[in-house]
This record gives structure tokens, C-alpha cells and sequence, in this order.
């Protein structure tokens, strides 16, 4: 293994891990040490300092060898329309989220769930989580495999810890609101995106595209469009 996929796997173990233990587990004992505005900084630093490390490691790490090949049609019309659903989530979990930070859980108990909720509770996660998932079926490097397969477990076991402390702080508030909304995606329900569906065209474009960047090899849309300068 390459000097550049440790870095990038220790980096990853320790984002995930740090993550985990400021946000949950240490979480009452940092904030009551820094202060909540204190706790705040030193997790935005840690994270940010983590980031840093893990993307410089990226791309230190070798490109190759592929794990399998991708380099046709199939996994890349797959990667286009699974990962479009994927920003779609993400798009629609930006508007009246109950577990984005700071969200205000007073009356969420008497909420019916509607929209993007009616797939997931947690669509801003598995949104990460499927556009990882995905993500690695196209371009299946060990550098890939070790970053995406981190912020897969961050997001699906984060959901799950987040479910337990929102309950642990608002008590029948999440409970209720929990019981009413799927924690696994329901995709039978995919069409309660409804007008989300439009707008995340042009994010989903960005997204591709910066992927096709960062990678170095073009990878939904932009897989059919191999004349166009990235």
C-alpha cells in the first residue's frame, strides 16, 4: 500500500472517529468544557484539519489500478440517474430538516411528515451515502474505496447516532416524528420530490462535473461528452 492510501485511510478512521466521539459520545462533556460556541470551533478545526489531510492524501494516493472496469455505458447511465436521485435528496433535505444542526425540535411531534420525508427522515445522509456508493462503482480505485467507504459508514451509522440523540435531547418530539418517517429510503416514494426533481438538475451537473475534475476521468453526463474541455 502506497504512503498516500495510509495517510488517506488513517485520516478517514480518524475524521469518522472524531466525528462520532465530538459529536455523540463526548459531545456533553466537550461542550460543557468549551462552551457551546467553543465546542463549535474546535469541531469545525478538527474537521476541517481532517479534510485537509484526507484531500492532499487523495491525491497523493495512485489513481489506479481499478478494482474492475467501468469504462462503459452501463455503470455510467447508472451513475447518472442514481447519482441525480442522490442530489435530489440532498437538495430536498436543505428545506424544514429536523436534523440539520440547530433545528428547533419544540412541536415536531404534531408534524406529518411530507415531501422528501416521506422517503427518509434522514435524506441529507443517505444522499452522501448513495453518491459514495455509487461514486466507487464508476471509478473503483483503492483511493475511492477507502475515502467513499469512510463517508458511507459516517452517514448511515451517523443517522442512526443522530437518531438516538435527538430522542436522548427532545424525548416523544423525535420519537413521534421518527415513527412517522422511514429511516431507509423508501423508494416506492420517489415521486414526493415533486418540483425538487427540476431543480436539481444544476447541481447534479456541478456535482458531476467537479467529480470529473477531481478524478481525472469524466464520469456521468460528461462521460458522453468527451470532446468538451473539463
Amino acid at each position: 500500500m502506497s504512503q498516500g492510501l495510509i495517510i488517506l485511510a488513517v485520516a478517514m478512521v480518524a475524521f469518522v472517529g472524531s466525528h462520532f466521539l465530538l459529536s455523540h459520545a463526548l459531545r456533553r462533556q466537550a461542550i460543557d468544557g468549551f462552551g457551546l460556541v467553543g465546542f463549535r470551533v474546535v469541531y469545525s478545526i478538527v474537521a476541517i484539519v481532517l479534510l485537509l489531510v484526507m484531500f492532499v492524501a487523495y491525491h497523493l494516493s495512485p489513481h489506479g489500478p481499478a478494482l474492475w472496469s467501468s469504462n462503459n455505458p452501463a455503470p455510467q447511465i447508472a451513475f447518472a440517474a442514481i447519482g441525480y436521485f442522490a442530489v435530489a435528496l440532498f437538495v430536498a433535505s436543505l428545506f424544514g430538516n429536523p436534523g440539520l444542526v440547530g433545528a428547533n425540535l419544540n412541536g415536531l411531534s404534531t408534524r406529518q411528515p411530507d415531501g422528501v420525508y416521506k422517503i427518509t427522515r434522514h435524506p441529507m445522509m443517505f444522499a452522501i451515502a448513495i453518491w459514495c456508493v455509487i461514486l466507487v462503482m464508476v471509478e473503483p480505485s483503492a483511493r475511492n474505496a477507502i475515502s467513499c467507504g469512510g463517508l458511507v459508514v459516517l452517514a448511515v451509522v451517523g443517522a442512526r447516532l443522530q437518531d438516538a440523540k435527538n430522542s436522548a435531547l427532545s424525548g416523544r418530539e423525535w420519537t413521534l416524528w421518527a415513527s412517522r418517517t422511514p429511516f431507509w429510503p423508501d423508494l416506492r416514494r420517489v415521486g414526493r420530490l415533486g418540483i425538487v426533481w427540476l431543480v436539481a438538475a444544476v447541481p447534479w451537473l456541478i456535482a458531476t462535473w467537479l467529480v470529473t475534475r477531481l478524478t481525472f476521468a469524466p464520469v456521468g453526463v460528461w462521460y458522453f461528452l468527451p470532446d468538451l474541455p473539463y
